[in-house]
């Protein structure tokens, strides 16, 4: 009797992977029954985690975030006769320091956010400082009575948040080494981990800014603060250069109209002297006294009307801030939910406890097959 080796090949691979599928089975029986007989451990943990998750959403305390939106559109400058006089001159009011990404760049700089720290808020009738009333709402200086106890009296002393105060109205160039410590590591601190910029798209003039702390009112006050901050220095710079070149033409008006007086009271003085004048040499001295006062009131007249083209150049350079979407009350938070947050966690925990009871099922069948195995 002839027997294809092939088919006998084909029917022991098919027995096999009947035993295997049949031992899949078999397997995912044992374990459904061992789950079914630990239900309530199953249970139990769903509960516990659904009472650590209502316990967690009840003391977490939640950050709230403060989104500023505005764009930035610059004007291009129309005056065509101040920008052939800035050929000339070697001046151009509609150049600035700052452009829009600068602008954007300026919400990371340590200097705004320690200027805007120091703007004002009322808080109970009592005027303190932004940076006063964060390090009161952070509750900086709750542990500073037992440090102070626990202080060893051998030890220096060394200044800490617990000792300085920064009252309100005090100017930034007096603070002592101490408060300008802490502000810099404030305002640092803040810019790492609270404070977001984002311009959309370069193509796009719209930018995003958000602050985000645990106090909902020093999130909305600060947010206002360095926007305007901001925005104020951001066109004093750009202001700075145009008003400077203002400043020195109209410097040279002022010059100008001064010799032109000189010139007016000088004719005027020569001509009472000489009423009658019988020599030629005296007509030539008050020709020479009236073409100097046409010079200077042509020149007059024409840096003036420059001067006018100029302030009106800087208006239509100086850029467009406009806010578009402004922070209101109640902000934007992460406060989490109690039924929400115990569900996610007395799910996760069930399941948790399905995986860990799975592993020790595994582990138990394997050590009875190996006891099996050496009897």
């Amino acid at each position: 009797m002839n027997i294809d080796l092939e088919d006998l090949l084909q029917t022991t691979e098919q027995q096999e992977n009947k035993v295997s599928l049949a031992d899949i089975k078999k397997a995912v029986k044992e374990y459904c029954l061992f789950l079914w007989n630990k239900k309530w451990i199953v249970v139990a943990a769903g509960i516990i985690g659904v009472i650590i998750g209502i316990i967690h959403a009840y003391i977490y305390k939640p950050t709230y975030t403060a989104t500023y939106k505005f764009s930035i559109e610059s004007k291009s400058s129309g005056g065509g006769g101040l920008n052939a006089l800035s050929m000339i001159a070697g001046l151009s009011s509609s150049s600035g320091t700052f452009s829009g990404d600068n602008l954007v760049e300026l919400f990371r700089s340590r200097t705004m956010v320690e200027m805007a720290l120091l703007k004002p808020i009322v808080v109970d009738g009592d005027t303190m400082n932004l940076l006063e009333y964060k390090i009161l709402a952070d509750s900086s200086r709750n542990k500073c009575d037992e440090i102070n106890h626990d202080e060893d009296p051998s030890k220096p002393h060394i200044a800490s948040i617990c000792d300085i105060t920064f009252p309100y109205g005090q100017s930034r160039e007096t603070f002592s080494r101490e408060q300008d410590s802490i502000i810099m590591g404030i305002a640092t601190a803040m810019i790492l981990k609270d404070i977001g910029i984002e311009k959309i798209d370069k193509k796009l003039s719209y930018a995003y800014f958000s602050i985000s702390s645990k106090d909902e009112r020093f999130a909305k006050e600060f947010s206002t603060s360095m926007i305007n901050t901001v925005f104020d220095f951001y066109l004093q710079s750009k202001r700075v250069k145009s008003q400077r070149n203002i400043d020195e033409f109209q410097a040279r008006a002022d010059s100008i109209r001064k010799e032109l007086n000189k010139s007016l009271y000088a004719l005027a003085h020569y001509r009472d002297l000489n009423m009658n004048p019988s020599k030629n040499v005296l007509g030539v001295e008050q020709l020479k006294y009236q073409t100097d006062i046409q010079i200077n009131t042509s020149a007059y007249s024409e840096i003036v009307k420059n001067i006018e083209v100029m302030k009106l150049d800087m208006a239509k350079s100086e850029p467009l801030i406009q806010e578009i979407d402004i922070p209101r009350y109640p902000l934007e938070n992460d406060k989490k939910g109690k039924v929400k947050t115990g569900l996610k966690y007395g799910i996760v925990l069930g399941f948790l406890s399905v995986f860990i009871l799975c592993v020790i099922h595994f582990f138990l069948t394997v050590k009875n097959e190996e006891e099996e195995a050496n009897e």
